[in-house]
């Protein structure tokens, strides 16, 4: 019980973080015309100059999403262990590698900048962006293989709410092909993304500090 209500603290502050990193994004990046500045060297050593604080934020802020992230899918194993030990396992799993990967991202981040700024090497600081994308996208991709098994296990055995299990689900898959959305530029796609996880983090959040009991749907 303390571990789920730890976790439903957790997916509000989580929710809060993650509509502050947004916030850091848009100083970060006001200046852009298009996604694709974002793989620009000249364009983001510009926008780290002039906004760093922001970029610091945002990266302190990502460590603490990786963390809080694992620590809600814990709280889930704890509520649905019982009726799906496996599934759940393996969706702890999927949030430790998505932990893991998004931790090394975000420290990615500090180290591109304040080592590569100074160098003036604009080709090596695009490798830098390019891998920091592919990281990115990769974690949130294995965290979506890990959404789906924890919205299957939410509607096959109605541990939360169904209507909250389809939720996780549709994220889930959003989240395995936000990489195609990022690649082709699809800001719509990141859109719905980015909204679907603030509707399932709060939803979550609801769920978890309420006294666990079977959901009628």
């Amino acid at each position: 019980m303390k571990l789920q209500k730890l976790g439903g603290y957790a997916s509000f502050v989580l929710v809060c973080v993650s509509i502050a990193m947004g916030v850091m994004l848009i100083i970060a990046f006001g200046g852009f015309t298009s996604s694709g500045d974002i793989f620009d060297p000249a364009k983001m050593m510009a926008a780290y100059q002039a906004s760093f604080v922001a970029f610091w934020v945002y990266y302190v802020l990502g460590i603490l999403t990786g963390i809080l992230t694992l620590l809600i899918v814990l709280a889930l194993e704890e509520r649905m262990q019982s009726k799906a030990p496996n599934l759940m396992r393996l969706a702890v799993i999927a949030a430790s590698a998505y932990s893991a990967l998004f931790l090394i991202t975000m420290i990615g981040g500090f180290f591109r900048n304040l080592l590569l700024m100074g160098m003036n090497d604009a080709s090596a600081f695009r490798a830098f962006l390019v891998l920091h994308e592919f990281l990115d996208n990769a974690a949130t991709s294995v965290l979506g293989w890990g959404l789906i098994l924890i919205g299957l296990t939410a509607i096959s055995t109605r541990a939360l709410p169904r209507l909250l299990g389809y939720a996780i689900f549709a994220f889930g898959i959003v989240s395995i092909v936000k990489f195609a959305f990022t690649v082709s530029q699809f800001r719509i796609g990141i859109a719905i993304q980015a909204l679907l996880g603030l509707i399932v983090f709060v939803w979550l959040g609801v769920a978890l500090l309420r006294k666990p009991e079977p959901s009628l749907g």
